[in-house]
């Protein structure tokens, strides 16, 4: 049992194309969870529709619960992995997470304050969770995500620039409209709002610098911020190059391997 499960569960343990009929299961309920979801948010159902939605919802909680137990009381059991640590991190750590806001908190405040009737809207973001859980079940989103990890270092190297450009740029537009526009400059908090909206190339045009200097200051920057936007996307796009470098090389070398196998040893030799 513990290796059908593995199987059925775990993308890796499945020997055949697609997904397995139990990961269809799961696939086809995190489409219905998000549909309920969106449906919950509409005005003036009513209460008999309420109720059969939160009924739903809850049912679909625990399904995900009782999924994520299997995939650790089973995963790598095709392979020979044992014990917990070993199951979690074949598993994968980054899913177990995802999986785990899926269906934790609000399922927690369900055993707590009842098993239906807990309205807190609060807790419907974490239903987002499911929607990254779709991802793992679609090879171009676990690309996507190979990707992001990959160069997550260099994204975050360019956020602290782009931190410090923002709040090096409300200083200056500080400095030069500080008494001119304090409303809007008249402190340093203040004029970050204008440097985000403008390094961001957003630009609603709600606060504008009032003085030359200002302006003239302003005209640097937002010249400036196009480079600063473009940056996190050439890091990306780098990334996405050697990702489809790899798999080009990869696929190759298992054709050129393929072929060898097919042709078989030379007559004569």
């Amino acid at each position: 049992m513990r290796a059908w499960m593995d199987r059925q569960l775990l993308l890796d343990s499945w020997d055949r194309h697609g997904l397995s009929p139990v990961n269809w299961v799961i696939l086809t309920l995190i489409l219905l969870s998000v549909v309920l979801f969106t449906i919950e948010t509409m005005p003036g159902l009513s209460p008999g529709t309420a109720r059969a939605l939160d009924l739903a919802n809850d049912a679909v909680l625990f399904i995900f619960a009782i999924e994520f137990a299997l995939r650790l009381w089973c995963a790598g059991e095709t392979r020979g992995i044992s014990g917990l640590r070993n199951r979690a991190r074949y598993a994968g750590p980054f899913w177990l997470f995802i999986d785990v806001l899926a269906f934790g908190p609000e399922l927690i405040v369900l055993l707590f304050l009842g098993m239906t009737g807990a309205d807190l809207a609060w807790l419907r973001a974490f239903r987002l969770a499911r929607l990254f859980k779709l991802a793992k079940y679609f090879e171009p989103a676990r690309v996507v995500i190979r990707v992001l990890r990959s160069v997550w270092r260099q994204l975050v190297v360019a956020a602290v620039i782009a931190l410090l450009v923002i709040y090096g740029a409300a200083v200056i537009m500080y400095l030069f409209e500080r008494e001119t526009t304090p409303e809007a400059f008249g402190s340093i908090p203040s004029a970050m709002w204008w440097s985000v909206v403008t390094l961001s190339t957003v630009g609603y045009g709600d606060v504008v610098p009032a003085t030359i200097g200002g302006r003239v200051a302003a005209g640097f920057l937002i010249l400036g911020a196009i480079g600063l936007v473009s940056l996190p996307s050439g890091i990306i796009a780098g990334a996405f190059q050697e990702e489809l470098r790899q798999r080009r090389e990869q696929e190759q070398a298992e054709q050129e391997a393929r072929h060898v196998r097919h042709s078989g040893p030379r007559p004569g030799l």
